[in-house]
């Protein structure tokens, strides 16, 4: 089932996307245990072994292990002295396929034999090979055994959506005539319009109308009407509560009515007898047990519909209910898709926001990482030039997610960039700030905001906080953190912000980030925390500032794994040059004369 329902690229670039994130060697077989696609060897046992698993033992035994989802079962195959974990990938109580995840070698202190074919050179040290494996845990909380879960649970709902999507083709395909006066039609009215009228000439009737069900409201709209007068249409509002006609017939039945003049249950005989209308039959339309609304028919004189006109409005409900149901899921998802590229349009124009290309500076070394949780973010960075040769680092993190964080976040970054005009200390501009955000947000909302002043010569730094994660300084292997935040912006436009001086040495190391760093969670809900960001900053403080930056952020996504992330993160790191760098980068063309003769 997974040749059928999943591309082979997909598959792919699942296998090796993961492969990548999890340091595992991925593989992916068909329902036969066919191999599909794999990724690479990862260990130098697998390397040196000729043969690769290429196919799943046929009488393969799942283990039980503790799981909250499917599949709750996983078995142990071992190939060339490697053991793989596979998982079952199941879709329903259909197996579609199988994934492995590997290499291990099993809990036992003595190397087997070396497998046959292998090198003579690294046969002599295949014990060493052998002992370099990682040792397999038959436990739920091992964490390549969960990887192995979650990617066939991933690979299931994949091909449950395909059923999903070819079941609804199918019922499409298999519309009858009604179907196919209106299977091609875009337009959700004119697809209203075209099922009462065909109702009403397969009805052989003068009148016909079509009510759209809302049980938010109880109400039952007329959406469509063949031959009915405005006065019929708009005689008043309908209930299924107060209709008991209505209600039985979005209960399954098709209500049928002598003549409407004298039944009881009928709420404006009076516009009824305007219009001309005598007897009447109504069929709920009803798709997977959900009631669509109600197709009605009618006639000008007294007329008892048989049975075949029973059957037959129930068919033409049953197929406009499918009709409009699909109607309905093409126009949510053509919104879907038109609402995903209006969000990747304005991800594009918020990443330009974004100052990824940071200015050059004599004195300071500057990075950035920035990382969106979803489409648009709510964090924010800036570095900006200020007039006396310094630089301004500004970094924020808006409450909450998505589009109204993402606006915001534009309106404080327009905000700063034009109080920078008139005013570049750190605490003046925090009040600026403040009371521009205390009219732009709501009860709810709030931002932190981390404002660093950085001289011309790089040694004075100026900073104030609100309540933003504080900045950590690495100095000669020790770390310190630069708290004294004050209120966050947008609650009390009073606030006043005070600011700390700080002399920088050459060397120094600054870090500021967003609390997707430190709240970043991992599968046991624990937080990566402040203090395992400064142990890892001074960890790789020495290497180059690009480098420390990426192996921080590896870190907390190693740490992080493959639990759902939903916080932005955003991390810029400073990093003051040696007194001689500084002066060549701002003096280049003076460097050969400095240099002694000889």
């Amino acid at each position: 089932m997974l040749r059928e329902r999943i591309d082979h690229g997909i598959l792919e670039d699942f296998v090796l996307g993961l492969a990548r994130a999890s340091a595992l060697r991925v593989i992916v077989f068909d329902r036969e245990g066919r191999r599909i696609t794999g990724s690479p060897p990862v260990s130098a046992a697998a390397c040196a072994v000729p043969a690769g698993l290429e196919q799943l033992p046929t009488d393969l035994r799942f283990e039980a292990l503790p799981a909250e989802a499917p599949p709750a079962q996983v078995a142990f195959v071992e190939v060339a002295a490697m053991v793989f974990i596979v998982a079952p990938v199941l879709v329903g109580e259909s197996l579609a396929g199988y994934v492995a995840v590997g290499e291990f070698r099993p809990a036992r202190h003595e190397a087997p034999p070396a497998p046959q074919g292998i090198d003579r050179h690294v046969a002599d040290r295949w014990p060493r090979i052998w002992q370099a494996l990682p040792v397999l845990e038959r436990s739920p909380h091992f964490p390549p055994l969960a990887t192995a879960r979650w990617a066939a649970r991933l690979l299931a709902r994949w091909c449950q959506q395909h059923e999903t999507l070819d079941a609804a083709v199918r019922e499409l395909a298999a519309l009858s005539d009604i179907s196919q006066l209106i299977a091609h039609e875009r337009d959700f009215q004119t697809l209203l319009d075209r099922i009462v009228e065909h109702t009403a000439h397969a009805m052989k009737v003068p009148y016909a109308s079509l009510r759209l069900y809302d049980p938010a409201t109880d109400e039952l709209r007329i959406a469509a009407k063949y031959n009915l007068s405005d006065d019929y249409v708009n005689k008043g509002r309908v209930l299924r509560s107060e209709n008991p006609i209505d209600d039985e017939a979005l209960r399954g039945h098709v209500v049928y009515i002598a003549d409407v003049r004298r039944d009881p249950r009928v709420r404006f005989p009076e516009q009824a007898r305007r219009q001309g209308i005598v007897s009447g039959l109504t069929a709920g339309m009803i798709h997977q047990g959900q009631p669509i609304g109600v197709l009605r028919v009618y006639t000008r004189h007294r007329r008892r519909f048989r049975s075949e006109d029973h059957h037959l409005l129930r068919a033409i409900a049953s197929q406009a209910a499918v009709a409009i149901s699909n109607a309905r899921l093409l126009e949510q998802r053509l919104r879907s898709l038109e609402l995903e590229r209006q969000l990747e349009l304005a991800a594009q124009v918020q990443a330009r926001m974004v100052r990824t290309d940071l200015p050059r500076h004599p004195a300071v070394e500057l990075e950035l990482i920035y990382e969106p949780g979803c489409h648009l973010a709510g964090d924010f960075c800036d570095v900006l030039p200020i007039p006396d040769g310094g630089l301004l680092v500004a970094i924020g993190d808006v409450s909450g997610h998505g589009v109204p964080a993402a606006l915001l976040m534009a309106s404080m970054r327009g905000a700063l960039r034009a109080a920078t005009e008139i005013e570049n200390q750190p605490a003046a501009l925090l009040e600026r700030l403040n009371r521009h955000a205390c009219t732009e947000t709501s009860a709810s909302e709030f931002i932190t905001m981390l404002l660093m002043r950085l001289d011309a010569d790089g040694h004075g730094l100026t900073y104030a906080s609100a309540g933003h994660e504080p900045a950590l300084l690495i100095r000669d292997g020790a770390s310190r953190r630069l708290d004294h935040g004050q209120l966050v912006l947008g609650i009390d436009p009073q606030q006043r912000y005070q600011q700390q001086h700080l002399r920088l040495r050459p060397g120094d190391l600054l870090i500021a980030c967003t609390d997707g760093v430190v709240e970043a969670m991992n599968f046991d809900g624990q937080l990566f925390g402040r203090d395992r960001l400064e142990r890892t900053a001074r960890e790789y403080a020495a290497l180059p500032l690009p480098t420390a930056l990426r192996a921080i952020h590896w870190d907390v996504r190693r740490f992080a794994g493959l639990a759902e992330r939903t916080d932005d993160l955003t991390m810029i790191g400073l990093r003051v040059r040696p007194i001689g760098t500084a002066a060549r980068n701002r003096h280049p063309a003076r460097e050969q004369e400095t240099v002694p003769a000889g």
